[in-house]
């Protein structure tokens, strides 16, 4: 009888013991603290630099997207220039050796930003500016539209001239004043086409830019 009882207690005393260990168990769980090994903190440092610096050459791919544009009349060296996308009127003109003493300031706006694929022309003092072309500050920039008095006459212009219009070079330009000796002058800008060299995708590139008067 008395083994009975001890037995028992004892058990009783055990079955407390495990419900203290499970209890203490379950909250240690609870409140336990990660850390991360030396190895894992330099490895997710580096996938954060990498994350920010694909970043920053992404933005940067982007802002330097580079963009063509013509300029043309009251400056030193008429011709194409490529430049950085959001660069000013005034870049692209430094580009071409600056304006000419002919070139009227007062009607210029170089602060304005220029387009890809644009064409732009310097005016010259006493020049009368086209009414159809886009003015920006009512400055009188033409962009892309211009009259005759400002277009290469294909019937008299030089090598020079003609190597300043968009994909033609020195040769085609020999290849148009050659033409003109042995077929007299064009009679319309479309006749251009009939020198080798130019095709209808470049024709379409230059049309608003060239004169036969």
């Amino acid at each position: 009888m008395f083994n009975v009882k001890k037995i028992r207690i004892l058990l009783f005393i055990l079955l407390i013991s495990i419900g203290g260990l499970v209890i203490k168990d379950k909250y240690t769980s609870n409140n336990e603290i990660y850390v991360l090994s030396e190895e894992d903190s330099k490895n997710t440092a580096d996938n954060n630099l990498k994350t920010e610096k694909h970043k920053d050459e992404k933005d940067l791919k982007v802002t330097n997207k580079e963009i063509t544009v013509y300029i043309s009349g009251a400056v030193k060296n008429p011709g194409i220039v490529t430049l950085n996308s959001g660069e000013r009127l005034a870049k692209a003109v430094e580009q071409v050796g600056g304006t000419t003493e002919k070139a009227d300031l007062n009607k210029i706006n170089l602060a304005i930003k220029i387009e890809d694929e644009m064409h732009y022309v310097i005016p010259e003092i006493g020049q009368e500016v086209n009414d159809n072309s886009e003015n920006i500050n009512d400055d009188a920039v033409s962009n892309n539209k211009t009259d005759n008095s400002t277009k290469i006459n294909i019937n008299t212009a030089t090598i020079e001239e003609l190597d300043t219009l968009p994909g033609v070079g020195e040769a085609t330009a020999n290849k148009i004043l050659n033409h003109r000796k042995e077929n007299g002058n064009f009679e319309n800008i479309e006749e251009i086409k009939n020198v080798n060299g130019i095709g209808d995708k470049k024709f379409e590139n230059i049309k608003e830019l060239i004169s036969v008067e």
